[in-house]
């Protein structure tokens, strides 16, 4: 199917150049809005660094919780949470051990 909902099949409505107007405007309005968006994300790249820490910590983040973070403030644990309470996201690394093992394996 062809932009503006034309099909192969289906006479012209617009002539050529409208169609090309038209299709200027809207890839105009698609570009400034991307850059709109990434303009919006990069000023406020702390909150979604934030947010994503709340999010590998909780896996789910409520109303609260993002109040807290679009505030910046330390996140506030759920009601129902029963993980740690340190405001920081528990670290992958303390889900497994070395089990004794602190060398390479070349080393040992």
């Amino acid at each position: 199917e062809v932009f503006l909902g034309r099909s192969v099949t289906q006479h012209k409505n617009v002539s050529d150049e409208t169609a090309h107007n038209i299709d200027t405007e809207i890839r105009g309005i698609i570009e400034r809005n991307y850059a709109r968006a990434e303009k919006i994300l990069k000023d406020n790249m702390d909150i979604l660094h934030s947010m994503t820490e709340a999010l590998i910590k909780y896996e789910t983040i409520d109303e609260g919780q993002i109040d807290d973070l679009m505030a910046r403030r330390p996140v506030r644990d759920p009601a129902d949470w029963d993980g740690p309470t340190d405001n920081k996201p528990q670290s992958h690394h303390d889900d497994f051990s070395l089990d004794g093992h602190d060398k390479p394996a070349e080393q040992h």
